[in-house]
């Protein structure tokens, strides 16, 4: 059987994921999954609605219709929300330009699937948690070395679970200057400062686990020595919301999870006085705009504007005064 010709397709694919992606852009491994993933799904959408193989795909199955049906076919019948429509898309998008630049006669197409806008959705709220909600997790944690450790690193550094989960013993500096090294996306790299009582819960969790200094081992690691994973992180920070209720109720009413923390970390910045130029680089955002919501969920601020605010129709007091001031009153009448 003579062997079947790739599609001008297939051969693009192949190139924009072993060359383009990881070679010409740099983007991290991570990303490249991500975008993997999506074009995967695309695929599979694709021989779908054409009623064909995948191996027999060409650009030609894919136009702005066959885009706009995928990205519906994503919320209505895979139950993704708005930013995991815009997720994709963004892959499907960066695949055009590279298809567009290395294939101009089909410039045309790639401009038509370009043009797929992305779809706005809601505003939701930056939740994160108070000063006391988070002590009576601490609280609760108190007995593990690891929690007590994990737990004032999320809330000291701000870290992403990924950048969290990939700290090695190296990356920690334990005596002064304090600090670690944090390893971002897109293969950003920051150091962040260290508590001093941050500092003090890493070396007694190392002095219990053991590993060298130098060790590239990770530092939180599950009960057989491995590697925690972002789900154990997830229910280990569950676990203690879900203990510590009894001391702060509102926590009964909140979902704490990883990036909760990271919220929390940031509120606590601004909150300090911290400008966000600083709290930006901290948190390792690429752009200050992204820091900018946290400017609108800082309760404290509102409490602060709320008791200098008063209704309409309570005057304040020091413009009532006058009207209870005896002394005033007899002045006024006299003369």
């Amino acid at each position: 059987m003579k062997p079947r010709t790739p599609t001008t397709l297939a051969v693009a694919l192949r190139i924009f994921f072993a060359e383009h992606l990881p070679l010409s852009k740099g983007l991290s491994p991570n990303t490249v999954k991500s975008y993997r993933d999506a074009i995967v799904l695309l695929l599979r959408f694709l021989a779908e609605h054409h009623g064909c193989d995948v191996v027999d795909l060409d650009i030609h199955h894919l136009g702005p219709d066959e885009l706009v049906a995928f990205l519906d076919h994503l919320e209505s019948d895979r139950g993704n929300g708005t930013s995991s429509r815009n997720a994709r898309l963004a892959a499907v998008r960066s695949f055009a330009r590279y298809f567009a630049a290395s294939h101009p006669e089909s410039l045309e197409v790639c401009q038509r699937l370009l043009a797929v806008p992305v779809k706005r959705g809601p505003t939701r709220t930056v939740d994160y948690l108070e000063g006391d909600e988070f002590r009576a997790m601490f609280d609760a944690a108190s007995k593990s070395l690891r929690d007590g450790a994990l737990l004032l690193t999320l809330l000291n550094t701000g870290a992403r679970v990924s950048e969290l989960l990939g700290i090695c013993v190296a990356d920690l500096e334990l005596e002064r200057p304090l600090q670690v090294h944090l390893f971002g996306k897109g293969r950003k790299e920051r150091l962040c400062p260290l508590w001093p009582r941050t500092a003090d819960a890493l070396r007694a969790l190392l002095e219990q686990t053991g590993p060298a200094p130098s060790s590239r081992d990770r530092v939180f690691r599950n009960a057989r020595g491995e590697p925690l994973t972002r789900f154990g992180v997830r229910y280990i920070l569950r676990k203690y919301a879900r203990l510590a209720q009894d001391s702060s109720a509102s926590l009964s009413r909140k979902s704490v999870h990883p990036h909760k923390l990271r919220h929390t970390a940031a509120v606590q910045l601004l909150q300090a006085g911290v400008d966000l130029v600083t709290i930006s680089q901290w948190l390792g955002h690429v752009s200050v705009e992204t820091t900018n919501r946290y400017l609108v969920v800082d309760l404290e601020a509102k409490r602060a504007a709320l008791e200098k605010a008063r209704p309409f129709m309570e005057p304040a007091p020091e413009l009532t005064k006058w009207r209870t001031d005896a002394s005033v009153l007899a002045w006024l009448e006299s003369l």
